[in-house]
């Protein structure tokens, strides 16, 4: 598996997740992006794994996926010694993204967990 994002699949990532107010993008030891703009200018000279940080259900809480490409897929990764899954998506099906998250994150963690 590839350790870097795709600059396409980062940017197209960045127009859907930036925008949101409850899920948070952003590079490894970065604040998560402010602004799709930020995002790309970011994207256009980097090309390591971002970080999708998905909200808990009734909790402060969230679970963080890291998000890689491979091949035109972007691939989505909860790593964690309690949960683990992934899973991947075409990227011309990101617009999918929210229920497919949602969907990893309910499989993959405690059963009391649920993505928002």
């Amino acid at each position: 598996m590839s350790n870097s994002i795709n600059s396409k699949h980062g940017k197209l990532l960045a127009e859907i997740i930036v925008p949101s107010s409850q899920w948070k993008l952003q590079p490894e030891k970065q604040s998560p992006f402010k602004s799709d703009s930020e995002a790309v200018e970011y994207l256009d000279s980097h090309n390591e794994p971002l970080y999708l940080h998905v909200p808990i259900v009734e909790s402060e809480d969230t679970v963080r996926l890291s998000v890689t490409s491979r091949d035109e897929d972007v691939v989505f990764t909860i790593k964690s010694t309690q949960n683990g899954g992934e899973t991947a998506l075409h990227y011309s099906h990101l617009k999918n993204l929210e229920s497919t998250l949602r969907t990893l994150v309910n499989d993959s963690c405690d059963l009391s967990i649920k993505a928002m």
